[in-house]
């Protein structure tokens, strides 16, 4: 390993400014040497975007890719992204083309001019007449033998959750963390936390870490036709673990008791949607009664590092922290809401109570559809405070922590809140440097004064360090809080193009990847 770096280092001193290209080559060698025994490196990333000319967004067809095209056109970037034949078609039928505010009259003239199709990456060259490219591949995980190709390229890729399940390799996305060496404007480390259950550090653990509400467990042993457990729990539950037959879906099965669940998790068995190795990976929570609404936010490295005038000193002050954290806390912009419609739980809800006893039909809970949503605006600063807590617990534990698109998916219920609040590890308090001690200090103020009062808690459900599936709703149309603080639309697909459109004209490519 000595004698090859020094090589390579020897190598490096002979090149001249025309051979920008040999660089990037001989650096992805030097790093494919140490990527056989580590996780890549971010400083090997960074390198590599240093040389960078024209970045170009790398998107996986599936789940966001639709947003994160279209924000790339939105501001002026080339974008390739790679499918399958079975999903090609909806990105054939769906083509982001045209320069940004260029009036679309003729698609199909737009398509030919500005898109190619390819089944081979080696077609394609930088310097081609093209704006977007699509790559259909026989498997999502093909991509990784075009390593060499994409740095060539220069792409930068945008993270999904089908990025971290068909690229990931396995549960802990070690296929992304070693092998894909292509810088992503994201946290490469940190997707797999998603994979509860799976590994020891998930979102639970990070959010335990914050000290952030988030369900109460309860254990259960798992045998060949089900789980039982040793004492009877008197409350309504739910269980969540993988789907049989679905590894990228998760099965979520409600009920009253630990008895009732016993019951139905049996029939599941039977059924073949769960199995042994799912549900020893599952978990039991407590079921939080309350809407579901799913934050998104996005980490600014950009923004973290300026200076932000009277905001980032009443911060820093009123909130207990260094004026470091303050400006990392504003740079984690809040953007939008929206919620989920599930299949086939939305259909059964639609039906008289009558007629769903008599079904007797066991709910799934399969991700069809989102909507959107806001929130009541005094409940913002819960949120804030608990999407601030888990950043910089991220930071402490696994730096540098989130970068880019991430969401905070919650169940908002009304308890008290000696309930849900935990003591948080890291150093953020939410009163003006003091101890909660009143309604007030929480800033609930019509309910009576006391020691413990109920309030609107948002309670952790699920967290996802990625660009969230549900922000296709504000596609085209942008959200009503990123549209209010840009004055223009800007959905999540445009706020990562704007970070890289940014980031690329100030020569900090290298603060924004991983």
């Amino acid at each position: 390993m000595i004698e090859e770096n020094s090589r390579i280092q020897s190598q490096n001193q002979c090149f001249t400014v025309g051979c920008e290209k040999d660089l990037k080559h001989l650096m992805l060698n030097s790093l494919a040497i140490k990527v056989n025994c580590m996780v890549i490196g971010r400083e090997e990333m960074q390198e590599i975007v240093r040389g960078y000319k024209e970045p170009v967004g790398l998107n996986l067809g599936s789940h966001s890719a639709l947003d994160a095209w279209g924000g790339q056109r939105n501001y002026n970037l080339r974008s390739l992204i790679y499918t399958t034949p079975s999903r090609a078609r909806i990105y054939l039928q769906n083509p982001m083309v045209g320069k940004p505010d260029e009036p679309i009259d003729d698609l199909p003239g737009l398509a030919r001019k500005n898109l190619r199709v390819i089944n081979d990456l080696r077609d394609i060259k930088k310097n081609g007449d093209w704006k977007s490219v699509i790559l259909i591949l026989d498997r999502y995980s093909e991509i990784v033998k075009y390593v060499d190709e994409l740095i060539d390229l220069e792409c930068l890729q945008i993270p999904n959750r089908a990025f971290s399940v068909y690229v990931g390799g396995d549960e802990y996305c070690s296929v992304i963390e070693n092998k894909f060496a292509v810088p992503i404007v994201g946290s490469r480390t940190l997707l797999k936390i998603e994979n509860r259950g799976e590994i020891e550090e998930d979102y639970y653990w990070f959010a335990e870490q914050a000290g952030i509400p988030y369900p109460k467990s309860y254990q259960y042993e798992v045998y060949e036709g089900g789980i039982r457990f040793n004492e009877p729990i008197d409350e309504p539950m739910l269980l969540k673990a993988e789907h049989a037959h679905r590894t990228f879906e998760r099965e979520f099965i409600f009920a009253a008791n630990s008895q009732h669940l016993e019951e139905k998790v049996a029939q599941e068995v039977e059924a073949q949607t769960l199995n042994r190795e799912g549900l020893e990976n599952g978990r039991v929570e407590q079921i939080v009664l309350g809407p579901h609404a799913n934050f998104n936010f996005f980490f600014s490295p950009l923004d973290a590092k300026s200076e932000w005038g009277d905001l980032d000193d009443w911060f820093a002050k009123l909130y207990n922290v260094n004026m470091e954290e303050a400006r990392i806390c504003l740079a984690n912009q809040f953007l939008s809401i929206d919620e989920r419609r599930e299949t086939i739980l939305d259909g059964l809800k639609r039906l008289p109570t009558d007629v769903q006893q008599r079904l007797k039909k066991i709910p799934s809970f399969e991700v069809t559809a989102h909507a959107i949503l806001s929130l009541r605006e005094s409940l913002l600063k819960d949120v804030h405070r608990y999407a601030d807590r888990f950043l910089l617990s991220c930071r402490e534990h696994a730096y540098p922590g989130i970068v880019g698109a991430w969401c905070l998916q919650t169940l908002v219920t009304w308890d008290r809140i000696s309930k849900y609040e935990l003591k948080p590890t890291v150093k953020l308090d939410f009163t003006s440097g003091g101890k909660a001690k009143t309604a007030a200090d929480y800033g609930v103020y019509d309910v009576p004064e006391e020691g413990d009062p109920y309030m609107h808690i948002p309670v952790t459900q699920d967290i996802a360090l990625r660009h969230g599936g549900g922000t296709n709703v504000h596609m085209g149309i942008g959200s009503q809080y990123a549209n209010a603080k840009y004055k223009k639309p800007m959905s999540m697909g445009d706020r990562i193009a704007l970070e890289i459109k940014r980031a690329w004209k100030t020569n900090q490519l290298h603060e924004i990847v991983t």
